[in-house]
């Protein structure tokens, strides 16, 4: 493929190349799983010229689908009103089409607004597109458009969508991730992808996801159009195949619930969330049903929650809902700040607390999630089926799931035992932190863990302790991804701490109470730095 150069134009094919690759991937893995117009649309793109094909990479990448002709102007493009017109035949594109008149008119700037329609006024942009509209016909606006700004439209903008998500794996990544890899901004670990390990099985499971996504688009909707609600919470009764069809169902799910708490529908919140398995779910229910008075089912999910949480915040929720209020026994120490509070408090703690002597880092999750990652490298990139389904994932697809570990058992209590001696412990991270640095790996910030952090953790935290926080967070991503103290102080050879950094006015989260208790249990060393002013409490 055609390479870029920071600070350099790219080379002329290098944006088509990289939708050639993304529709050729996308045919070979899921050919029997692509519908005829599909099919029929990689087809037309292959089919074009490559000035065409040049101008479409970049229309497809703009923000759409609705774009101004006197906007489009690539360097690669030679014939720009040739290459229009070639879209056009192919019906990749249409000219001037039947689009929407608050979505043209948002396609002007202010000086333009007022010479195409200089007796509408307003305030705001969106006031003066709401009058526009309120005052003139659709047809009116359009032709008004047309003649000074005529526009294209990307004709097939969800089939192509749809190619992003088969390859990607997720609708997070565009095109733009091959720039990011191109300009060594990230590089991918290599595993080997095979059509059985695709993500979607077939068109039937396909479908059932892009389904419930479209439901979880209405889920936006219903304050505007609450007649809505009764067949969406119908619809999302659903019986979830996978994960990933769950994940989608109980955000709308949760969504729901919460609209309906809000227009006090109690019936029809615990609905929803009896439908969901995510958090918040079952501390929403709990609270509508401490509203309507049953304590027996208040009690009753307390009681699911603490034996089986679903999050860090689930696991809290459960421990102080409906309990007298206990003092925290988190160590804690309070500083006194003359003056104003510093913008940076954290770097304030860190001049603070090593004013005499070491060093602090401001790293809050990258040092937990990072440990872990460094130090478990093979388990996360371990080839188990359907792990990895495209060639830009910087995780497996079930990283953070409840189960990730469960397919990968021996390989984990294999790659355990190895580390649990501190030598190849230490030798094992080093190695890995020098082999893999630059490839992505979602666990691991490579920003924030360089070479003289590392040298100073492993220097200064054993390495026992180390691996029981790698262990720790492993077997926990699903519920503590987040809530890790701010700092990490270094004071010398064995001499540490981990520090959350509270203003006068904050407080502990429930995330962060959880990871409290964690590290007392692992006995390491933590508390909690607070800053008061004068008349400031806890």
């Amino acid at each position: 493929m055609p390479q870029l150069a920071a600070n350099r134009p790219p080379p002329a094919d290098y944006y088509a190349e990289n939708l050639r690759y993304v529709l050729g991937h996308v045919r070979l893995y899921y050919a029997d799983v692509l519908m005829p117009q599909e099919h029929a649309f990689a087809e037309s793109v292959l089919a074009c010229s490559a000035a065409a094909q040049r101008l479409f990479a970049r229309l497809i990448g703009r923000k759409g689908p609705w774009i101004r002709v006197d906007k489009v102007n690539y360097a690669e493009v030679d014939d720009l009103e040739s290459s229009l017109d070639e879209l056009h035949l192919a019906e990749l594109i249409s000219i001037n089409n039947p689009a929407p008149a608050d979505a043209l008119l948002g396609l002007l700037t202010n000086p333009e607004r007022a010479q195409l329609f200089p007796n509408v006024a307003a305030s705001s942009k969106p006031q003066w597109i709401e009058r526009c509209v309120s005052g003139h016909s659709d047809a009116y606006i359009s032709q008004r458009i047309a003649r000074q700004f005529p526009w294209v439209c990307v004709r097939p903008y969800q089939i192509f969508t749809l190619y992003q998500l088969l390859f990607f794996g997720d609708t997070h990544q565009d095109l733009s991730t091959f720039v990011l890899e191109d300009l060594g901004m990230l590089r991918y670990e290599r595993y080997e992808l095979t059509p059985e390990h695709r993500q979607f099985a077939d068109r039937a499971q396909l479908d059932r996801y892009l389904y419930l996504r479209a439901l979880n688009a209405l889920s936006h909707r219903v304050e505007e159009m609450p007649t809505l609600a009764p067949s969406l919470a119908h619809a999302l009764r659903i019986n979830t195949r996978s994960r990933l069809e769950a994940r989608v169902r109980d955000r709308a799910c949760n969504r729901l619930g919460r609209w309906h708490e809000r227009r006090d529908e109690s019936a029809a919140a615990l609905d929803c969330y009896a439908s969901s398995t995510s958090h918040p779910a079952r501390e929403r229910s709990a609270r509508v049903l401490q509203r309507l008075g049953d304590q027996v089912g208040v009690e009753k999910l307390l009681c699911l929650m603490r034996s089986a949480p679903r999050s860090a915040e689930e696991e809290d929720f459960a421990e102080r809902f409906g309990a007298p209020r206990q003092r925290s026994v988190i160590p804690t120490t309070e500083y006194q700040i003359v003056g104003a509070v510093p913008r940076e408090i954290e770097q304030y703690a860190i001049d603070t607390l090593t004013a005499d002597r070491g060093r602090g880092w401001h790293l809050e999750n990258r040092f937990s999630l990072g440990i872990a990652g460094l130090a478990f490298w093979p388990v996360v990139f371990a080839d188990i089926p359907g792990a990895f389904v495209n060639p830009f994932q910087s995780a497996p697809v079930d990283l953070g799931w409840p189960d990730f570990l469960a397919p990968r058992a021996d390989l984990f209590e294999a790659h355990v035992e190895l580390l649990h001696d501190e030598q190849r412990f230490v030798e094992f991270v080093r190695r890995t932190s020098l082999e893999k640095r630059g490839v992505a790996n979602r666990l691991v910030s490579w920003r924030h863990f360089d070479e003289k952090l590392l040298d100073a953790v492993l220097s200064a935290i054993p390495a026992t302790a180390l691996l029981s926080l790698g262990l720790f967070v492993l077997e926990n991503l699903h519920r503590l991804r987040t809530g890790f103290p701010d700092l990490l102080i270094v004071y010398g050879p064995g001499e540490y701490e981990f520090v959350e950094v509270k203003g006068p006015t904050d407080q502990l989260q429930p995330g962060q109470r959880i990871w409290f208790k964690a590290l007392a249990r692992l006995q390491l060393p933590a508390r909690v730095v607070k800053f008061k002013t004068s008349g400031a409490g806890l």
